[in-house]
């Protein structure tokens, strides 16, 4: 049953037994006086034990009840034995987008499979194989089969995400790979050492390298511009190591816009430029002639709306309202912004008009009419006042640093912000960027947006006095206020987003989802009406919920697993690392009843001795 089964562990009520019986014995003792009733013994009149007197005796009955009770309870040990002929082995396959690579018919994930086959048609029958796939975190994909056809199939459903593979994720795999004989990591690039060895795996690690050098090129960027405005621009990078050919399309809205072949030089950048857009909408831009990587091949992004949208802009500080209103009219000229203090828009004459966004900055939103507000180092609730804030403000900073973005991760050099408030986000929005307070290490919320019933709201915790934002040593705070703004003015059905985020779209039903490759999905809503899902390919998701439909883009570009050329393939596996001795020894539990059960004997051999010995020594009225 197992280390203490709770039935057989009553038997430890004989030691209960074992202490009343001496407690009861010693209680009152006797002694040996003159009479005439010779070899009788009376109780001592006055004489009595009030302490329980342990000997020898008793604690010899008290081990040997004590291992006959363990050993009925079924204790066992852990003891190392020699490997069987039965051993566990673990494949560990990177999943990022470098897999997809193709070479000629085969991709770079086909390759892998091939090898891993081997291994398993090479095992002696009885191993039993672990399968690991890895990108964004690692997941166990078949746990210790014996079984060659569940690993077949397995490997056969295996498929590459539109996401760069993380080292973090690595070592998660390896951590879940512990206590293999043998560890075999498949991917077209070697893993950081160090990670290999923070996971101090069991066994030996080998290397499979898949893939032969090939040319790629990538599309880096897609800008828009503004319609009727600016002209936009594509980038794309080639990463070969001899000039590529390549040609690009451009639509809007599904209509042909540019359409060009390019020759780019080795390891060069090419920027094509476009004529301004006559509408907005959705951009696509993709490369229409074949490469090795056809997840880089794609971009979109949302061109701003040419309708001549009403801007309202509210702040104390009349140099805040300027720059606000600056950066509005760059995203999008065609916006019509008006710039006021506050203690002057309840009786001006636009009080009663309707913004289609309001940024408002150190103030109340208080008889603003619009349909999405975004707040800029927000007001605090005052005492008194009616109806629930939208965000509720805890307290207050002297300054903070901008240390990270949902988009781009950890900033190498924090930004150095103003006087922040302390925000605590309700759970209908996401947040966009993170940071500390100067003089301390608590965390704090600095950006973040999301829709409720009242509309699209954004909010900026930090000051943006000063010219703060037109600061070129904090362009960060800039490009964050530029983004924010983006989100909170994009259209509520199409989202442009890059792969690997997670996204929420408010759809208040459960709602199904379509993925690029035509597979679906049913997604419930949170408590807040949201779906949310992490698109892990590229292109097109469709969600529809209710009577809701919503349209999400997923973008990907990645410099190191877009550069295909760097990477070569082994021909043998590869061992790239040995942290210790291959595992010849395995753990396994071993019972200890049989142990326990002859010290149990000995013990009372060892009891019958001492009691022979006072018999002898002292009569039987000793014993």
């Amino acid at each position: 049953m197992g280390f203490f089964n709770p039935g057989s562990l009553l038997c430890g009520l004989s030691l209960v037994v074992l202490v009343a019986i001496y407690l009861r014995a010693r209680a009152r003792p006797t002694i040996n006086v003159s009479s005439l009733m010779l070899f009788e013994e009376i109780p001592a009149p006055v004489a009595k034990s009030r302490f329980l007197r342990l000997d020898l005796l008793f604690w010899l009955q008290a081990l040997a009840l004590a291992a006959m009770t363990l050993a009925a309870a079924g204790l066992f040990l852990f003891g190392r034995r020699p490997l069987g002929p039965h051993q566990v082995h673990a494949l560990v396959f990177d999943l990022g987008a470098g897999m997809e690579a193709t070479n000629g018919s085969r991709s770079r994930l086909d390759e892998a499979r091939i090898a891993a086959r081997r291994l398993i048609s090479a095992a002696p029958a009885g191993d039993r194989f672990t399968i690991i796939g890895y990108a964004l975190e690692a997941q166990t994909l078949l746990s210790s089969s014996a079984a060659p056809e569940e690993a077949a199939t397995v490997l056969n459903k295996l498929k590459p995400f539109a996401v760069a593979a993380r080292p973090a994720a690595l070592r998660a795999a390896l951590l879940d790979a512990r206590g293999a004989a043998s560890i075999d990591i498949f991917a077209d690039r070697d893993p950081p050492n160090e990670v290999v060895q923070e996971a101090h795996p069991d066994g030996r690690v080998n290397m499979h390298r898949v893939g032969e050098p090939a040319e790629n090129i990538a599309i880096v960027a897609l800008d828009p511009g503004v319609p009727r405005s600016s002209a936009g621009h594509c980038v794309l990078r080639n990463f070969s190591n001899h000039s590529a050919e390549c040609e690009l399309q451009v639509e809007n809205n599904g209509r042909p816009i540019v359409r060009t072949p390019l020759i780019i030089e080795p390891r060069a950048q090419a920027i094509v430029t476009f004529r301004p857009l006559a509408e907005g909408g959705l951009l696509h831009a993709r490369i229409s002639s074949p490469d090795a990587l056809a997840a880089d091949n794609d971009r979109y992004a949302l061109a701003p709306s040419i309708a001549q949208a009403r801007v309202l802009v509210l702040s104390p500080d009349a140099d805040a309202r300027d720059d606000l209103a600056r950066i509005v009219l760059a995203i999008n000229p065609n916006l019509v912004v008006t710039a006021l203090d506050p203690g002057l828009y309840p009786s001006s004459s636009v009080a009663a008009e309707r913004f289609a966004l309001a940024i408002l900055h150190d103030c109340s939103g208080a008889g603003v009419h619009a349909s999405a507000r975004m707040f800029v180092f927000p007001e605090p609730t005052l005492r008194g006042s009616k109806g629930r804030p939208p965000l509720l403000i805890t307290g207050s900073v002297a300054a903070a640093e901008l240390e990270s973005r949902q988009d781009t991760g950890p900033l190498a050099t924090p930004t150095l912000l103003g006087p922040s408030r302390v925000l605590s986000l309700p759970g209908w929005m996401q947040s966009l960027a993170r940071g500390t307070r100067i003089d301390g290490h608590d965390s704090l919320q600095l950006a973040a947006v999301g829709r409720n019933a009242e509309g699209e709201i954004g909010v900026l915790s930090f000051d943006i006095r000063n010219h703060l934002l037109l600061d070129p040593d904090r362009l960060d705070a800039l490009v964050l206020t530029v983004d924010t703004l983006k989100q909170i003015l994009a259209p509520e059905s199409v989202r442009v987003v890059a792969t690997g985020t997670f996204v929420a779209v408010p759809t208040f039903a459960p709602a199904i989802l379509t993925a690029p490759d035509g597979s679906t999905a049913k997604l419930q809503p949170d408590q807040w009406g949201r779906v949310r899902f992490r698109p892990l390919q590229v292109g097109r998701y469709a969600i529809k919920g209710g009577n809701r439909e919503a349209a999400v883009y997923a973008n990907y570009y990645d410099a190191a697993e877009s550069d295909l050329a760097s990477s070569r393939a082994a021909a043998e596996p590869k061992r790239i690392l040995q942290l210790a001795a291959p595992t010849h020894n395995e753990n396994y539990p071993k019972p200890a009843a049989l142990g326990l059960i002859a010290g149990a004997i000995l013990l009372l051999l060892a009891e019958s001795a001492l009691i022979v010995e006072r018999a002898v020594r002292w009569g039987a009225g000793h014993v």
